[in-house]
């Protein structure tokens, strides 16, 4: 070389043809093996440190994906192992449900079309639930196309448990029927449910349907608070108005929820009308009956769809087996942390116990006079100001009809300090108006049935079914790569202004230019 050396680039080339994607493979497979969902920069930012080269994005990606098949097995031969899973499941666990939906392809071969599963741990831990139940959908990141749709429920100590999958084409509303007609068949049967969702139009046509069963026995569908608000922002662009629309849906009681309302009613009439147009008994505790039991929002079912971000990688058979050791683990932990609660002699939940403590005692500053004895009535008057913003007041406490002016008596179903105040004038033990599902016993009861272990795959009874094969017409294309990443938006409380990323050189690495006008070509 003649002259100084003047190259802009003091590292070593950017790239090798000899890393190519299969080689990076190899040496992600520990971190996809751990976490499926690991993303590209985190790959490249790997083989920076162990190789000394800077790869390209779509070498990273296509690595990953070559990761995937190597540990997973290929997307293609996975719907082929579907049907023998779903079998040794069923077998492994007598109880667990099922449905599996084919359609035939152009060539007359059996193409996957949908799938449901619920496994009897969960189906026989509803019962000792909440009457409440969270539906949602996310999308699949893998190489076909689907959604996985899920159901949540809570536990009494407020910790939430899945009891159902499906995997569909889309959140259709054909999709959706499939969904909430096995589910109300296999796991909420009998039992009236309040079941919270947002406000899209295929789960309120699905939920409408008779033939999915859900209006026989008297459930609810009611909508998230969360999804209310983004909505509202998207049509009045109002984020403070939007706050009072979040107080309207969180008042415990008629006069409170009045009280927001007419706030809106003085901002902007235009605002009220879009507020109004919703089915006040739809998002709002002050009219919801104690349905919802408190449950404003479906955040529970969308932290569950953050656990499954990893599954959502894998091919089809690997995800329905993630759910089930997942689950698996899940229930022992917690069926060992509820037996030690029910060991220590405490009656009710750790929750439950919080919940009602600052109430025993506000309970002691209350002045109680009984108005009829025979029917449990009282007046509880408060002697000391513990709301901010508000005067003491006077409340009816009806303890029969299980109501409180309060309102929280109703929304909670836990007593109130107005409650406890009133139990205690005539020597009543409080503790017999708390439901059973708030007891570490009930709690105990959902955990105590454990999944079982599943045998090698050399146990396994042969499957002589038709062959399953993947639907070509799911093929996600080619170009580009799903987004793995939820865009934040009005239903976030606080959207982060994001800064513009500087683009890069692909050949020096540098800002402010491209790789086709960049300095170094000139030294080269």
């Amino acid at each position: 070389m003649m002259g100084p050396h003047n190259c802009t680039s003091t590292l070593m080339s950017q790239d090798h043809r000899k890393l190519n994607y299969k080689l990076i493979s190899q040496s992600i497979k520990t971190l996809v093996h751990a976490d499926a969902s690991v993303t590209p920069k985190l790959i490249i930012a790997h083989i920076k440190e162990k190789f000394n080269y800077t790869t390209t994005y779509r070498k990273a990606w296509l690595a990953k994906n070559a990761a995937i098949e190597s540990i997973y097995g290929k997307w293609e031969e996975s719907y082929n192992d579907l049907p023998q899973w779903l079998n040794v499941m069923k077998e492994t666990m007598p109880g667990t449900v099922f449905d599996l939906k084919t359609q035939i392809g152009e060539n007359g071969e059996t193409q996957f079309h949908r799938l449901f599963w619920a496994f009897y741990p969960c189906i026989n831990g509803f019962k000792y639930c909440k009457p409440v139940v969270h539906v949602d959908g996310t999308w699949l990141y893998g190489k076909y196309k689907g959604t996985l749709l899920l159901a949540v429920a809570q536990d009494g100590n407020n910790k939430t448990i899945p009891i159902a999958f499906a995997l569909v084409e889309g959140e259709t509303k054909e999709g959706w029927s499939f969904f909430l007609k096995n589910l109300r068949r296999h796991v909420t049967k009998g039992i009236s449910v309040c079941m919270v969702s947002d406000r899209h139009e295929s789960i309120k046509s699905a939920f409408n349907d008779p033939r999915n069963g859900w209006q026989a026995t008297g459930s609810a569908h009611v909508y998230c608070i969360r999804h209310i608000k983004q909505n509202f922002m998207r049509t009045i662009k109002d984020g403070d108005l939007k706050d009072v629309v979040n107080n309207m849906g969180y008042a415990l009681n008629v006069p409170l929820f009045n009280y927001y309302r007419g706030v809106i009613q003085e901002a902007n009439q235009r605002a009220l009308d879009w507020v109004d147009n919703i089915p006040k008994e739809k998002w709002t505790q002050a009219y919801d009956e104690g349905r919802r039991w408190g449950q404003m929002t479906s955040n529970i079912v969308e932290s569950w769809n953050s656990v499954f971000k990893g599954t959502r990688n894998l091919p089809v058979t690997p995800i329905v087996q993630s759910t089930y050791y997942r689950l698996a683990c899940l229930f022992a932990d917690r069926a060992q942390k509820a037996f030690a609660r029910v060991g220590s002699g405490d009656l009710f939940s750790e929750y439950c116990q919080n919940a009602i403590q600052d109430d025993i005692v506000k309970s002691n500053t209350h002045h109680v006079e009984q108005f009829d004895r025979e029917r449990y009535t009282f007046s509880v008057r408060e002697t000391v100001n513990y709301r901010e913003g508000r005067p003491m007041g006077t409340f009816k406490v009806d303890l029969r009809a299980g109501w409180c002016d309060c309102g929280k008596f109703q929304a909670l179903h836990l007593p109130c300090s107005h409650v406890i105040a009133a139990c205690s004038s005539f020597r009543h033990d409080y503790t017999t108006l708390i439901p059973p599902v708030f007891k570490n016993e009930s709690v105990y009861s959902i955990y105590n049935t454990a999944f079982k272990v599943v045998h090698d795959k050399s146990y396994w009874l042969p499957y002589d079914g038709p062959v399953l094969c993947h639907n070509p017409n799911m093929r996600r294309l080619k170009k580009g790569r799903p987004n793995s990443t939820r865009i934040r938006t009005e239903m976030d409380e606080e959207v982060v202004e994001r800064t513009p990323t500087p683009r890069w050189c692909g050949l020096c690495r540098h800002t402010g230019h491209i790789r086709r006008n960049c300095p170094s070509l000139n030294n080269r």
